[in-house]
């Protein structure tokens, strides 16, 4: 065991990843039937590290501890994808937010371990389940809800998990994205899918959330709570009735300091009087509001009620 991985910013910092490093092939103790979030059989006995005081202070975690079997997925891959490590400068590709150059733009988080925080206004449920309990559950896909927990894996597998096996080993999807759909498509973050079509329903996304509940609105529009009376904002703003914008546009994929990760895409949004891609959105008790301009329009507030 290199017990050089129990120090802050530690050996795994040039990103070299050995089978060892996720896998443990001489403990095989942990049940088939592991949920979310705990460590499945695969990857029973290898290490992992657990940030301290998780869930207390948002933001990055001032350290870790080294764990020398894992007892959570996300531990295993926050050795490599949290600020357990150095993290890489480049841009992956279309995750603009990650890099860009706009004072109104808050970076999307490259420190997973951050991201995820229990402390965050918002967060996909790793490390914890979700804060917005209010979300209609008819919009969720058959299987999935407000108290689901979910895996790394989950979004980040093998094209092919039922073949290859299940596992972030590789895919033909950007972000190793699953791929075991038919006709999966790249998770889009380029406004309007970069030719004016609406976002796919083979996206990622939809794995979870119902496509014709966010996208054609073909159900109905109390599905969401992006509503407007009777108005389903996301229909409206993604299946081409307003816009054509996609899920990145307006949400970040992992965690947010705003609450329903709301992180607006700058190079599309604009802002205006100390707004920024955060602040530019407001919950109310029944609704929200946008201060910010977007499809041609100025919104400087536009308010919903549902």
């Amino acid at each position: 065991m290199d017990h050089s991985k129990e120090i802050f910013g530690s050996s795994f910092a040039n990103r070299h990843v050995e089978c060892g490093d996720c896998h443990e092939p001489h403990i095989n103790s942990y049940p088939n039937t592991a949920a979310a979030p705990d460590i499945k059989l695969t990857q029973s006995g290898a290490t992992g590290v657990e940030p301290a005081n998780y869930g207390v202070a948002a933001g990055a975690p001032d350290r870790f501890n080294f764990l020398s079997q894992a007892e959570k997925e996300y531990q295993t891959c926050f050795k490599c994808h949290s600020s357990y490590t150095t993290l890489p400068a480049y841009t992956p590709d279309g995750l603009v937010k990650l890099t860009s150059t706009n004072a109104d733009q808050v970076k999307d988080q490259r420190d997973l371990a951050a991201a995820f925080n229990p402390a965050n206004a918002s967060f996909h449920p790793l490390a914890a389940t979700g804060k917005n309990v209010s979300m209609p559950a008819g919009g969720f896909v058959a299987g999935w809800g407000v108290s689901s927990w979910v895996y790394c894996s989950d979004c980040h597998t093998n094209a092919s998990p039922t073949v290859a096996g299940a596992g972030p080993h590789g895919s033909p999807l950007l972000h190793i994205l699953d791929g075991s759909a038919a006709g999966a498509t790249d998770y889009t973050t380029a406004n309007g899918n970069g030719n004016g079509a609406q976002v796919l329903a083979t996206e990622i996304c939809f794995k979870c959330h119902k496509y014709t509940t966010y996208v054609t609105g073909t159900d109905t529009s109390t599905n969401t709570n992006f509503r407007d009376g009777g108005n389903n904002f996301h229909s409206e703003h993604m299946n081409g009735s307003l816009t054509t914008a996609t899920c990145y546009t307006c949400h970040n994929s992992h965690g947010s300091e705003q609450v329903r990760l709301i992180n607006f895409d700058a190079s599309v949004v604009t802002f205006s009087g100390g707004i920024n891609s955060q602040t530019a959105f407001t919950l109310t008790a029944n609704g929200g509001s946008c201060a910010l301009a977007c499809h041609g329009q100025n919104h400087n507030p536009e308010n919903y009620a549902r």
